[in-house]
């Protein structure tokens, strides 16, 4: 996927000429010119969807919290002429700050390979645009990943804005597996795992995930290459916008790389659908596509031959199970003996 996306998508600046791709010298934050193989430079890649302020919130953050040598990539949507004022701003502000501006949304996984293959960092930072990164999250992650060259993905603790709570965690990740293969996947906020807060012991045990949220993602840059990155959209088959964390996490898995979640590692989502504008620019055109979204989710679970989708919450149990044509809800009950010894969970 990535080798080729040169062919497939435009990379274009704001007054829509064609971007150098080959990109011998960087800059970091600091002015410092960075070479090949770039050992001290880290790509942070980020999807602008609308949201300009969000996005320029999520930027502050990083400059704010990050001493480590980095750039940012922002792989724009076809946002706003509101929204393009506020990143092109940005771009101008910040040398170390590149835009690549579509036409069109080329999707949650087309517009992150589009980044990654901008990028030059041996090491790439994927991320939410409604992300404020705390103090120390790109260095636990980095400490984390360097420990072992099989650990291919870490991901960083998610908060909610009051901070104290979390929105999001290791311990949260679930899959079924039996002799290896995944049947089932997602996540588990129920019970013990439900109403956690920051420094809850479940929540301070790190170590390997089955898979993890690209919303606070480091990735070493080699590896997404060594197996194509995200699955995005190619004669119309792929992922264009849902499941594309599970998919890559799954990709990496079947790579022979790990995943790993830091829990020293802290960023405040911004997230809660049941407070948004549901009707507003963003979730009407890029985000909530039911249909596409029933594609997309159709597309993964047959690549994987998955039969189960988890989503246990503390109110509802939204997990559904997959028959071949559609998707029905199921009240998994995950202590059944069907299920106990395939359950895999942070290790």
């Amino acid at each position: 996927m990535l080798n080729d996306i040169a062919n497939r998508y435009s990379f274009l600046d704001r007054y829509g000429k064609s971007l150098n791709l080959d990109r011998s010298i960087c800059l970091d934050q600091y002015g410092k010119e960075h070479y090949s193989p770039f050992f001290d430079l880290t790509s942070v890649v980020i999807i602008s969807a609308e949201r300009g302020n969000s996005t320029k919130d999520c930027v502050e953050s990083i400059f704010q919290n990050t001493p480590e040598p980095f750039e940012i990539i922002l792989s724009d949507v076809g946002s706003s002429r509101e929204t393009l004022k506020i990143i092109t701003a940005l771009e101008d502000t910040h040398k170390n700050v590149h835009v690549i501006y579509n036409k069109q949304s080329a999707g949650t996984t087309g517009q992150r390979n589009q980044g990654i293959y901008f990028s030059n960092g041996e090491y790439l930072a994927l991320m939410d645009n409604d992300v404020l990164v705390l103090p120390g999250w790109l260095k636990h992650l980095k400490e984390t990943a360097a420990k072992d060259e099989r650990i291919g993905l870490v991901g960083a603790k998610l908060l909610r804005p009051e901070i104290e709570n979390v929105y999001y965690c290791g311990c949260h990740t679930i899959t079924l597996e039996k002799k290896g293969k995944v049947y089932g996947i997602g996540l588990t906020k129920s019970g013990q795992m439900a109403n956690l807060h920051r420094y809850d012991s479940p929540v301070m045990r790190g170590g390997e995930v089955p898979w993890y949220t690209t919303t606070v993602l480091l990735a070493k840059r080699k590896v997404l290459f060594e197996f194509g990155g995200f699955d995005d959209m190619v004669d119309g088959k792929g992922i264009f916008i849902a499941n594309e964390d599970k998919d890559l996490s799954l990709n990496i898995r079947k790579a022979g790389y790990k995943i790993y979640y830091c829990p020293d590692s802290e960023a405040i989502h911004n997230h809660d659908y049941s407070k948004v504008d549901r009707k507003d620019s963003y979730h009407k055109r890029y985000r909530l596509r039911m249909e596409q979204i029933a594609k997309d989710t159709e597309y993964f679970l047959n690549k994987w031959g998955i039969t189960y989708l988890i989503e246990k919450l503390p109110h509802e149990d939204n997990s559904k199970k997959w028959d071949g044509k559609k998707l029905v809800s199921v009240d998994l009950k995950l202590d059944s003996d069907k299920f106990k010894d395939d359950i895999v969970i942070l290790s």
